[in-house]
């Protein structure tokens, strides 16, 4: 099974022809016809979201989230998160990302559920595509081109073709209304408690494609607005009741703290301790704004104090490792286990957030301000930094004390106030805060030091080596800082 998933991105040479034609005969002579051929949808479901969420807080969290500077990667040269915070990241290092994780992992899961349930019962294959749909997003919005018509057909195409993110971003509105139209069907079988995001909650699955397409329309600002203004407006206007409601919607799976199954941003902290800190981009924003959250999202430091430091992006392969840096607090890890003491005694419990209130409120915001509407931006302003604040534990009061001290949007300071708020709020979440900073520039960013060359932000990944040689229909990448995602104004 692993072989056939690879094999839809991937050269069948890979695994070799002969070996794989020989044991096809085997097979036919020694069929058990008491074998189970076809995965339990229940259980493909539990293995797509459990696989998305690891995706959205592995590789693609950790590289997004340095290039966009939420993070700093220390520890000395040589040490992985110190070269990927200096743009050493090389195709190689994509190889698990594009593989395991995404393409012949957990989507290949979301494609069999599809395949599977379409007819029967298409509560399944709704949520399936939402989730593909909300991936696919990810992906392309990271390397710009990528297979998506012809991906993930397995056996039957073995080097799908790239297409353009412009066209990739079109055929996702058509993924996601299929999708809602399925949850609509009568089906044979729906999804309970092995929807482990919204325990089958259909209506909440509705609200959160609507919202997925929220987040791919603002992506058209200010590059290509007039594509999408009447889409966007049209969707706007059917009410907040189409959206995500408060913060029990939030797209987000929580973790256990039986070992292997904390959060995976959790079991990196634990298993590469001292090589990925808060940035002081992000830090010393919050910072600035005494920002009430900070408690939630950072530890102090010094330890015992009520200061926060964060690790300049890039530092990090000078010198001796450096240690004095403030780190991921509960927000990130989940609860301190009682009686214990360090920088690893979180259980791992937290949720990997994948697309929250608080994010959908700043879509909004960002949306009314740049028609004009300041009223309604700054309603929904107040709206996204109270879910977010609510969302990691900061009391009413302190609350009210920061929103009393933001000044009113205007026009002139309404998209980097609310892009920097949507910075903070979405601390852990992949790619986004990277996605923004490439479309508005906020917040500002200066290249991280020590880098092999590099003298701007890095707009997209490189392609991974694996797909390179086995997928001759893989383009070619001369560089990382040439805009390759059709919504990216440039430097």
């Amino acid at each position: 099974m692993k072989a056939l998933k690879i094999a839809a991105v991937t050269s069948l040479a890979t695994f070799g022809l002969g070996g794989l034609t020989a044991c096809n005969k085997f097979l036919d002579i020694n069929k058990d016809p008491s074998a189970i051929l076809t995965a339990p949808s229940p259980n493909v479901l539990v293995a797509s979201e459990t696989g998305l969420a690891f995706a959205m807080g592995a590789d693609l969290h950790r590289y997004t989230s340095l290039i966009a500077q939420q993070f700093s990667g220390q520890g000395g040269s040589g040490v992985q998160a110190a070269e990927y915070d200096r743009y050493n990241i090389t195709p190689t290092d994509i190889n698990n990302l594009w593989r395991s994780e995404t393409f012949a992992g957990n989507l290949a899961d979301m494609q069999r559920l599809i395949g599977q349930t379409q007819a029967s019962s298409p509560a399944y294959s709704g949520i399936a595509k939402i989730m593909k749909a909300y991936e696919m997003l990810a992906l392309t919005d990271t390397f710009g081109d990528i297979p998506f018509s012809q991906a993930l057909q397995f056996d039957q195409n073995f080097a799908p073709a790239y297409d353009k993110s412009d066209a990739v971003y079109t055929g996702l509105i058509t993924l996601l209304n299929d999708g809602i139209a399925d949850l609509q069907k009568t089906s044979a079988l729906k999804p309970g408690s092995d929807d482990l995001i919204y325990g089958g909650d259909l209506s909440k699955w509705t609200r959160l494609a609507n919202t997925v397409k929220l987040r791919i329309y603002i992506h058209y600002f200010p590059k290509a607005p007039s594509t999408i203004s009447s889409a966007m407006a049209t969707l706007v206007g059917t009410g907040a009741n189409s959206f995500l409601l408060s913060n029990s919607d939030n797209f987000q799976m929580r973790f256990e703290s039986t070992g292997n199954k904390n959060n995976p941003i959790d079991q990196f902290e634990k298993a590469r301790n001292n090589t990925f800190f808060p940035s002081a981009t992000f830090v010393n924003l919050m910072n600035s704004k005494s920002d009430p959250r900070r408690p939630f999202f950072l530890t102090p430091f010094p330890v015992g104090s009520t200061t926060y430091v964060g690790a300049a992006n890039g530092s990090g392969v000078v010198g001796s490792p450096n240690q004095s840096f403030s780190r991921m607090n509960t927000y990130l890890r989940g609860n301190v286990t009682a009686g214990t003491t360090g920088f690893n005694n979180f259980d791992g419990t937290a949720p990997i957030r994948m697309l929250t209130f608080a994010e959908y409120n700043f879509i909004l915001a960002e949306y009314y301000a740049r028609t004009n509407d300041l009223a309604s931006a700054q309603a929904s302003y107040t709206a996204g930094i109270t879910a977010s604040m609510t969302d990691a534990g900061v009391s009413a009061a302190d609350r009210s004390t920061y929103l009393a001290s933001r000044p009113a949007l205007t026009a002139a300071n309404a998209i980097q106030s609310i892009i920097e708020e949507k910075f903070i709020a979405n601390f852990g979440v992949a790619v986004e805060p990277w996605t923004d900073y490439r479309r508005t520039k906020f917040p500002a960013l200066s290249v991280p030091a020590n880098t092999p060359g590099i003298n701007a932000i890095l707009r997209v990944l490189p392609y991974s080596d694996v797909e390179r040689t086995s997928n001759p229909n893989t383009p070619a990448r001369p560089d990382l800082v040439t805009p390759q995602v059709f919504w990216d104004p440039g430097a």
